[in-house]
């Protein structure tokens, strides 16, 4: 998430030479277009996975076999907290707006 995030920002500094001006992608280059379309997806869909974490959670920790899994259910779930918390954090403000929007 982390690497396809700043790879994106540095892609998009480089081609267009700064900054966007503008929310949306008018006036990118197709590969930009294209590195912006898979970070989005990636992270929309890690987002959904941590929506649908209590699901296994709960099951892991009512198994009792399966209750050792549920460390790695939550570390999941904090790595990914973490790794948002870093995207908002260390990202340039201009970024962050078009980002957001």
């Amino acid at each position: 998430m982390l690497a396809l995030y700043y790879s994106l920002a540095v892609h998009m500094h480089q081609s267009l030479g700064g900054w966007p001006t503008s929310i949306g992608e008018r006036g990118f280059p197709s590969a930009l277009v294209l590195h912006a379309a898979i970070t989005v997806d990636f992270c929309e869909a890690l987002f959904a996975s941590l929506l649908l974490l209590p699901v296994p959670m709960l099951v892991c920790l009512l198994v009792e076999r399966w209750r050792r899994y549920a460390v790695y259910l939550a570390a999941y779930a904090g790595f990914f907290i973490l790794c948002f918390v870093i995207t908002y954090v260390a990202a340039p403000a201009q970024f962050l707006n078009w980002w957001a929007d």
